[in-house]
């Protein structure tokens, strides 16, 4: 009977190593948006005061492709969504959100599968230039 394991053993343990060298490597951490689809939220804030305040945020849910926006506080002052495909700047879509407080939008897109975006979130200034937040990656 332990031949019959010895026997065995060897033959297991090289279908284990050629298992473990055949899978790729998972992604780092920092490395970027995952092609099979990411969620991202972005905060945004309002500095019409003379001071950062917290508007609320915009938001990209891989499931469906939808676009979500929340607007916390100050009417008046419309949020936004700004999206581009990855590299191609002039192509830039908006997508208008709350002008109320509590207001929440969501929008539905048909994206390609496992295409890169840049999205930001915006807070609409009347007679001036809009504050927006920080362009963040996400992977349809």
């Amino acid at each position: 009977m332990s031949r019959i394991f010895k026997a065995a053993a060897t033959p297991l343990a090289a279908l284990g190593v050629v298992c473990a060298l055949a899978m790729p490597a998972a992604a780092a951490s920092g490395d970027g948006p995952v092609a099979m689809g990411s969620n991202q939220k972005v905060k945004v804030y309002d500095r019409s005061n003379g001071y950062k305040d917290y508007a609320g945020y915009v938001k990209f849910k891989h499931k469906g492709d939808w676009f979500l926006t929340y607007r916390q506080k100050s009417p008046g002052n419309r949020i936004y969504v700004q999206y581009d495909k990855d590299g191609v700047h002039d192509q830039r879509k908006q997508i208008d959100g709350g002008l109320n407080p509590g207001d929440r939008t969501s929008r539905n897109k048909n994206l390609p599968e496992g295409t890169v975006y840049n999205i930001r979130g915006c807070v609409q200034v009347d007679g001036g230039s809009d504050y927006c937040s920080g362009w963040k990656k996400f992977t349809a």
